[in-house]
């Protein structure tokens, strides 16, 4: 081997240090990557030889790049779409061919598609969710831009109001077709006016049929001549009902021959001997199927009769219109919940995050990716929040864990290190010229 060895060393010493040069270029030039993970050379000695009976070694060489997967810094942003993830997890993404890839960037936005995409249009993945929160899907593409929610036909009314102690029983009769002998739904051609004049007091409710169709029922409440009782009737415009000729503002009442609140001596109400009436059956106009809220359902807990004026204090029911989405919200379990026109929310799907046993030894193919490897075992699927997979922070980014200071120092020490090499070559030819002198 002789001198000519050294000259060998000193070239892998050469491209050692230059490789090491070229992964610390690359740190910082990622110093601004979101969620890029820096890398270290790691250098291993070549196997020595043995001359004269002493090992003597040959060199150096770039083992690997190893990539250190440790947290990153947290940035606030102001797009909900943004995401950082805290603890050991990997955001899931597929291509168009179904290929899987892994990132801790999470600069996600909508594409034209709909669908939550990285910067290179890698849909992220997630799991699809009913209306409880309930998974009713395996990994799949995250699509949010189509999201309507159905309408929630009404089942429950709520009241709670005071009626006024002091009330007395108004001079104008109902309309003469509604008392105690009439049928339920009797159409009637009075009106409105007549309906308010024997009322002591009336709310409105609006309530949604199958269609997410809105409906403003009235509900009119009557002083009786009996003292602590309020006779109530609910009514609709009957130009809202099917097989009817009515008119808009004609009324026709909807809960049979109407109800019957009672009070106790105290103003509390007597549900025993009150009588609570279905609302319903209604054949709605427009199509709609037929809707019924029972008498269980039309709820006045709460309601009283004081010496003060008649008012609503509680008017609640639980049907809705027809939605579309207007924004989201992601929780910290990863659960993106869809805000819609209605004013209502709903979980549409929860992220999937992929985690290996040696996070290290993922491919890296750039664009802040990486693919599952045999070093890196295979990846094990799971959900924010759940076990290992750390959590999700909604309008937040991670930041590059290239730490600058660090970086100097090694260019430094790389830089040190590639001089000595090259010396080293330097001398050896020197030391051959005088061998080569030798001859003279």
């Amino acid at each position: 081997m002789a001198l000519t060895g050294a000259l060998f060393s000193g070239v892998s010493g050469i491209n050692t240090n230059g490789n090491a040069l070229n992964i610390i270029g690359d740190n910082i030039a990622n110093v601004n990557t979101v969620g890029f993970k820096s890398a270290r050379g790691v250098f291993f000695d070549l196997l020595s030889v043995e001359v004269g009976g002493t090992k003597i070694g040959t060199g150096s060489r770039l083992a690997a790049a190893h990539r250190a997967f440790v947290q990153g810094g947290i940035e606030t942003t102001n797009s909900s779409t943004d995401l950082a993830i805290q603890g050991r997890g990997l955001f899931v993404l597929k291509d168009a061919q179904g290929g899987t890839f892994f990132s801790r960037a999470g600069q996600f936005s909508l594409d034209e598609q709909g669908r939550l995409t990285n910067p290179s249009g890698l849909a992220v993945q997630g799991i699809q969710l009913d209306s409880s929160g309930n998974p009713t899907s395996g990994i799949t593409n995250i699509i949010l831009g189509q999201s309507v929610v159905p309408p929630a036909e009404t089942t429950t009314v709520s009241l709670v109001a005071n009626l006024d102690a002091t009330a007395a029983e108004p001079t104008t009769a109902f309309p003469a077709d509604v008392g105690p002998a009439s049928t339920s739904g009797t159409w009637l051609s009075y009106p409105p006016g007549d309906w308010f004049a024997a009322s002591n007091f009336s709310t409105v409710v609006t309530i949604y049929d199958s269609l997410g169709q809105g409906h403003d029922l009235t509900i009119l409440f009557r002083k009786t001549a009996t003292a602590n009782e309020w006779d109530y009737h609910v009514v609709a415009n009957a130009a809202e009902i099917s097989s009817t000729s009515g008119t808009a503002g004609d009324l026709q009442q909807i809960n049979g021959d109407g109800g019957l609140l009672a009070f106790a001596a105290d103003g509390s109400l007597d549900l025993a001997s009150s009588t609570i009436t279905d609302i319903g059956p209604i054949t709605w106009a427009n199509g709609a199927n037929s809707q019924t809220i029972a008498a269980a359902n039309f709820q006045f807990d709460g309601t009283t009769q004081f010496a003060l004026p008649s008012s609503v204090s509680v008017l609640s029911q639980d049907g809705s219109r027809a939605g579309v989405l207007k924004g989201i919200n992601i929780g910290n379990d990863g659960v993106i919940t869809g805000v819609f026109t209605t004013g209502g929310t709903q979980p549409l799907y929860r992220l999937a995050l992929g985690d290996f046993a040696n996070p290290e030894g993922l491919t890296h193919i750039g664009n802040s990716v990486f693919l599952e490897s045999p070093d890196s075992g295979p990846v094990l699927f799971g959900s924010p929040a759940d076990g290992s997979f750390g959590t999700v922070l909604s309008g937040s980014l991670e930041l590059s864990t290239v730490d600058l200071a660090t970086e100097f120092v090694k260019m430094v020490t790389t830089q040190r290190g590639f001089q000595a090499s090259s010396r080293t070559i330097t001398v050896t030819d020197q030391l051959l010229e005088e061998v080569a002198n030798l001859k003279r």
